[in-house]
């Protein structure tokens, strides 16, 4: 342990470690890789040319880099540490236990984060404190996300910057101003770690573009702020993860089997408990097993192997394990029989195909009102964006036996 290392862990650190400003930047892995780097670089930069001190880096731990995954980057700024002192501090955990702010560039991590080895789903408010701020990136107003939070003892703010998650990835960037937008909310949220001032004349001398500066302003001027406290949120349903310290490791390496087994229906194929993936998907497919042809495809194509064969020849998904990647909807022949629905419109994770044979008509209408009359088609290049199509009509319910 070096001297700065032992100073700043010792009794006498807390006081200067209540300098220091943290921030926890929660994204997606891949297709959010280069947007949340940007934006944890950023405001390191931008507090340097405000006289402060300021350090950054990234968790991989229990998330490496794989599509979808919940990921997070971390930037911590200081007014009077030194860059020694501060980095002494900051590179102690390659986590954070408390953060006074919160950055979410896609608003559907607010319903939990998964680690990448399956032991519990923790909230995405877990980090905050007592008057700090979660910002999401969102067109939800802030009542709506208020109810996927934890609840916690005290009162923090919640911050809605409008606008939709960008899937800036790591083969194709976007450059779509969505970390410049995010600089500008944090000025707005957090003056104590940038004023817009500084990000303002940060952004002109790094882009030479005045357009990025308003884009800045913009977001300034457009955050929402609310209060959240005590009463809003639900108690956490799920057990939190906790990561084994390096003295509860048992010597050599274990590598469980996964018990085999199959039966037709719901959770019928037996698979691996320890590599749940459900908090990785944005969107997920939603099926018409009305209108099915048994095709087979879905089941067949499914990278992650979630469809699960039914006795009336159907296929049902396994949500904890779908990761949201659209194959299924891409494959099926039959028009608008799966579609790709955000995943904020759901609440459980509950076989969909229970719920159709308990009542057919009343699982096909629920479903259309969630779909809505808009057909997302993606891009095949990550990041490039996508193209939307407005039906004007839904496909009618196909009662059993009607061809």
């Amino acid at each position: 342990m070096t001297q700065s290392l032992a100073k700043h862990t010792g009794s006498h650190s807390r006081k200067e470690a209540k300098d220091i400003h943290r921030v926890e930047i929660n994204y997606r892995g891949i297709f959010q890789k280069r947007l949340g780097y940007n934006i944890s670089h950023d405001i390191v930069y931008a507090a340097h040319s405000e006289g402060k001190t300021a350090f950054s880096n990234g968790r991989y731990s229990d998330d490496p880099q794989r599509n979808g995954i919940p990921c997070a980057n971390f930037a911590f700024v200081s007014k009077s540490l030194g860059e020694e002192e501060l980095e002494a501090i900051a590179s102690a955990k390659m986590d954070v236990d408390e953060a006074d702010l919160v950055l979410v560039l896609d608003d559907t991590l607010a319903k939990g984060l998964e680690p990448w080895g399956h032991y519990g789903i923790r909230p995405i408010n877990q980090k905050v404190v007592e008057g700090s701020t979660i910002l999401f990136v969102s067109r939800r107003k802030p009542e709506e996300l208020k109810k996927l939070l934890e609840k916690k003892p005290f009162k923090y703010n919640l911050a809605v910057l409008p606008g939709d998650r960008s899937f800036a990835g790591l083969w194709y960037y976007r450059d779509d101003n969505s970390d410049i937008r995010f600089l500008g909310a944090v000025a707005r949220i957090a003056p104590q770690v940038l004023d817009i001032e500084t990000v303002v004349n940060y952004v002109r001398n790094k882009y030479k573009d005045e357009k990025r500066v308003e884009a800045a302003k913009e977001a300034f001027d457009s955050v929402v702020i609310n209060e959240v406290t005590p009463d809003d949120g639900m108690v956490w349903p799920y057990e939190k993860p906790v990561l084994p310290a390096w003295q509860d490791f048992d010597e050599g390496i274990v590598v469980k089997s996964v018990k085999r087994g199959f039966k037709m229906g719901p959770r019928g194929q037996n698979r691996n408990p320890d590599f749940k993936r459900g908090t990785s998907k944005t969107q997920r497919p939603v099926v018409r097993f009305d209108t099915c042809i048994k095709c087979t495809l879905c089941w067949y194509d499914c990278p992650d192997e979630c469809f699960d064969p039914t006795p009336d020849g159907l296929f049902d998904i396994n949500y904890e394990y779908c990761t949201g990647c659209g194959r299924c909807a891409q494959v099926c022949p039959v028009n608008d029989c799966i579609v790709m629905v955000d995943e904020l419109k759901f609440d459980n994770t509950k076989s969909p195909w229970e719920q159709y044979t308990k009542n057919p008509e009343q699982y096909v209408r629920v479903m259309e009102e969630k779909k809505g009359l808009t057909r997302e088609v993606p891009s095949p290049v990550t990041g490039k964006g996508e193209q939307f199509i407005e039906l004007k009509s839904s496909v009618p319910f196909k009662a059993k036996g009607v061809k």
